[in-house]
């Protein structure tokens, strides 16, 4: 027992003087039920809805004030293009294809006049498909939402005939969903790890202080370590888009140099935080881990690839804009499932040129450090 206690005496006193282990051992645990218990969630709130009356009715009026009064919707009322007062269908198909809407509801004329009788009432709902989770809900929200209206008019829950379209995934696929969000999601981890090893590389092997001593600017060294593994995670990237399109036949809509442009441009911002990463990692197994959490857990929980970002905490929300994956998950989809073109994603992709170039001088920054203290 002796000898046991002595073991056990030396790997407390092991434990206790390392104090980064034990964070980790007690504030992850803790992180990680913060983030999972708000981001855990399939309910949607604020559904971006378009109501478009035909029937201008006392009827139809109190139909749509059910959807504005509910904290489920949200309704969205567009004045750029309307005919008689009323937004163009073809221009709410529009803000569906551009992500402004979820869905647009149509109550035609006669609503009021068939509604409880034979034929019934119609309402046509199209729904944005290409998020088979988020549709889904969708379509279970606004069934309970008519049934119960219907209901509290007529005592029968369900006097209407609802006609319902999904746009851009009509058998509601899984995979035509999951597919384009695994693609984001391995580009970024993979384009991470790529550049993230490269200067702890250069630690480990003692080459690093050749660098130190070269004529070259850090920038000029960071962008000649980060420009080589463009070109190999783009071919990466393109093997990927190809397998998804041809394996699991998942439908391409739009323009692939469309594509392209928006995943180089998505790869580079993956690169520019590995080479981050690199700078600050001692090892490369740490450079290889640190990337792994930095890009897969962000990627799949708080950039909307499983879990709808209306779901999250306003807090959560918003720090999944810091989340590349969060930008081109809308850019990819949109242009697969979509058909969307340029004008779409500027923000996007001007919001993915500023991450990578703040993460370029962050990465330049760190290197000169590094440099000036000689290690």
């Amino acid at each position: 027992m002796k000898r046991l206690n002595a073991v056990i005496i030396k790997e407390f006193k092991h434990i206790l003087r390392d104090p980064r282990s034990l964070a980790i051992v007690f504030l992850m645990p803790l992180v990680q039920i913060f983030i999972f218990g708000h981001v855990l969630s399939f309910d949607l709130k604020k559904i971006e809805t378009m109501i478009i009356d035909y029937d201008e009715t006392a009827l139809s009026r109190e139909l749509a004030e059910q959807f504005a009064s509910s904290h489920y919707y949200q309704i969205i009322y567009s004045a750029e293009e309307e005919t008689d007062g009323r937004p163009d269908p073809s221009w709410a198909e529009e803000l569906l294809r551009a992500g402004k809407i979820k869905q647009f509801i149509i109550i035609p004329r006669g609503f009021s006049r068939n509604f409880a009788h034979n034929p019934p009432a119609t309402v046509g709902i199209t729904i944005d498909g290409s998020d088979s989770n988020i549709a889904n809900r969708i379509y279970q929200y606004n069934e309970r939402l008519l049934s119960n209206f219907t209901l509290s008019k007529t005592g029968i829950s369900n006097p209407m005939s609802i006609h319902i379209k999904m746009f851009f995934n009509p058998e509601i696929s899984s995979p035509y969903f999951i597919i384009p969000g695994l693609v984001a999601v391995l580009m970024m981890m993979i384009s991470a790890l790529l550049t993230s090893l490269s200067v702890a590389r250069e630690k480990e092997a003692g080459s690093i202080h050749l660098l130190f001593i070269s004529p070259l600017s850090s920038s000029e060294i960071i962008l000649g370590k980060t420009i080589p593994y463009v070109v190999v995670a783009l071919l990466d990237g393109m093997i990927i888009l190809a397998f998804a399109r041809f394996w699991f036949g998942v439908p391409f809509q739009g323009s692939l140099s469309i594509l392209f442009v928006f995943s180089l441009i998505y790869i580079i911002c993956g690169l520019s935080l590995g080479i981050v990463i690199s700078t600050i990692a001692p090892t490369q197994k740490v450079a290889m881990l640190v990337a792994l959490l930095a890009t897969l857990l962000p990627s799949i929980f708080l950039s909307g690839f499983i879990f709808p970002l209306e779901s999250l905490s306003s807090f959560l929300r918003g720090f999944s804009y810091l989340v590349p994956a969060t930008y081109f998950l809308r850019i990819i989809r949109g242009v697969t499932l979509k058909g969307a073109t340029w004008s779409y994603f500027l923000t996007e992709s001007i919001l993915l040129v500023g991450i990578s170039f703040f993460l370029l001088v962050i990465a330049s920054l760190k290197f000169q450090r590094l440099r000036r203290l000689g290690r």
